[in-house]
């Protein structure tokens, strides 16, 4: 009678029509381990009448093989692959096997179907695939790295560098194109520019490099601060604001030249980068780029800060809705064309 309602309760689950009541009943049947025998053949036809059909869900199939775990003994007994396993370690198996046909078929034959040795099965280690840790930045933006220096990408450029080594001891990235860098100072931790076989080294200072593809040179212009140019052999130089280092890419020779830096990073120019600024600064270069005056009716605005990035020749209204909606202020013109941006400002 109790070998009956195993079955019916069985046929039942995998038709998806067991009550919960029951199936915790079958589930508890299952434990007994009193239907081993059942279970293989079951599976067994199952097999040989649907070899390319799916027949259990994954859900039911992990709810049956958790339940079947729920004792620490039976643990022991699925993780064990040993030749002296018992019939449940087996069933076990069977039953997880059950809950893809695609899983049973790969594992079914050698481990149910044909006459077991008493050979332990050799496990095969696989090797292990390192994780692509590279950060990739493509076109133009405002990238700001681990270290809280930024830089700015020029159109078809692209930077990256490698997320588990970067401040380890060097702060290391590698440009294709144009970047200007502003490098946060670190005497310990070097930042090192790689642009072919060409190293630019500093500690904390700004520059624009220039090593387009189409370009035979790579070029090196400091705006602020000192930077060291060279290879892996030697240093070509070392470099102050307005002087710039040209390499040839072929041949690796080099000059170093006075030039003005402003004429050198005029590409950025029409950009507008409003890296963490209070609005009395945020101000002042909209101002200046817009040609326009703007003025804050409420000094408790100037505490505001904003960080916004504006690289595509924005207008000037389009920027204003901008940091309106982020310091929840609003913007008119008065009569004179001049900007008022109103507001409660910031404590």
């Amino acid at each position: 009678m109790q070998q009956k309602k195993f079955e019916e309760l069985f046929e039942s689950y995998l038709k998806n029509k067991l009550s919960v009541s029951d199936e915790q009943k079958l589930m508890e049947m299952i434990q007994l381990n009193y239907h081993d025998d059942f279970l293989k053949e079951k599976i067994d036809l199952m097999l040989r009448e649907n070899p390319s059909s799916e027949l259990l869900d994954k859900e039911k199939s992990d709810y049956i093989l958790n339940r079947i775990l729920s004792d620490s003994e039976n643990s022991q007994k699925v993780v064990s692959l040993e030749p002296q396993r018992s019939n449940k370690k087996v069933v076990v198996r069977l039953l997880f096997a059950a809950a893809s046909i695609i899983a049973l078929i790969a594992i079914g034959n050698s481990l149910f179907f044909k006459p077991k040795t008493e050979n332990t099965i050799p496990v095969t280690e696989q090797p292990v695939i390192a994780e692509n840790t590279s950060v990739d930045f493509s076109g133009k933006q405002l990238v700001r790295l681990p270290d809280g220096s930024t830089v700015i990408l020029n159109d078809n450029s692209t930077l990256k560098y490698e997320q588990n080594s970067f401040g380890n001891k060097t702060r290391e990235v590698t440009l294709t194109g144009e970047a200007f860098f502003d490098i946060k100072r670190n005497e310990k931790k070097p930042f090192i520019v790689h642009t072919g076989k060409v190293q630019t080294k500093v500690l904390g200072t700004a520059f624009n490099i220039n090593a387009f593809d189409s370009s035979k040179n790579i070029e090196v212009t400091v705006t602020r601060g000192k930077v060291q140019v060279g290879d892996a052999e030697k240093i070509y130089g070392i470099i102050t604001p307005n002087q710039q280092i040209k390499v040839n890419k072929n041949n690796l020779s080099f000059e170093q030249n006075k030039i003005s830096a402003a004429v050198v990073t005029e590409w950025k120019s029409n950009y507008l980068i409003l890296d963490d600024i209070n609005m009395e600064e945020a101000v002042a270069l909209i101002s200046q780029k817009y040609k326009v005056q703007i003025l804050l009716s409420n000094e408790k605005i100037r505490n505001c800060r904003i960080t916004a990035s504006f690289l595509n020749d924005e207008d000037l209204d389009h920027v204003l809705k901008v940091i309106s909606s982020v310091i929840e202020t609003e913007y008119r013109y008065n009569k004179t064309g001049t900007i008022i941006l109103d507001g409660k400002g910031c404590e």
